[in-house]
């Protein structure tokens, strides 16, 4: 064998070496792209359906002070509690505005359940202060809990 035929095998096993270790790579970096794409795509799903499920209670928070029918309210006060739960499920922990959120949202609850539990003639205006004074600081959290979801979502890509 010349210098030719020694020079022609290392260049085409360097090839073959640099080959493989690019398919590695590459494949190691689709896999953490399929992870991240996947999460994220999770956590869209549970940020609409958190804030679906805000919104209907905030909803039915305003529905709360104009029906007159007992059993209406009722369905209404079952509505909000079950609301509850899905939005206590669907919070992100990492979030350091879920906690306010959910003792906000859960204060507004049981505040809306407790005006619906009562005839609708006895309503207390003390009821519509303290709703007012949750809804805004619900919403206030709301954009608090945005804004640190995108942090965090940056800082996962």
């Amino acid at each position: 064998m010349t210098w030719i035929d020694y020079t022609t095998l290392g260049v085409s096993v360097g090839t073959f070496l640099y080959l493989v270790i690019n398919g590695l790579i590459s494949f190691g970096i689709k896999k953490k792209d399929r992870k991240i794409t996947v999460f994220l795509e999770e956590r869209r799903k549970m940020h609409n359906e958190l804030f679906h499920h805000i919104t209907s209670v905030l909803d039915l928070g305003r529905k709360c002070e104009e029906v007159e029918d007992f059993a209406k309210r009722q369905e209404m006060k079952m509505a909000l509690l079950n609301h509850k739960i899905f939005i206590w499920v669907n919070l992100n922990k990492e979030n350091e505005f879920a906690k306010q959120l959910r003792s906000n949202c859960n204060e507004y609850i049981f505040k809306c359940a407790g005006n619906l539990e009562r005839e609708f003639h006895n309503q207390d205006n003390s009821f519509s202060i303290a709703a007012n004074k949750n809804v805004q600081h619900i919403w206030i959290l709301i954009d608090k809990y945005i804004e640190k979801e995108n942090e965090l979502k940056e800082e996962l890509i």
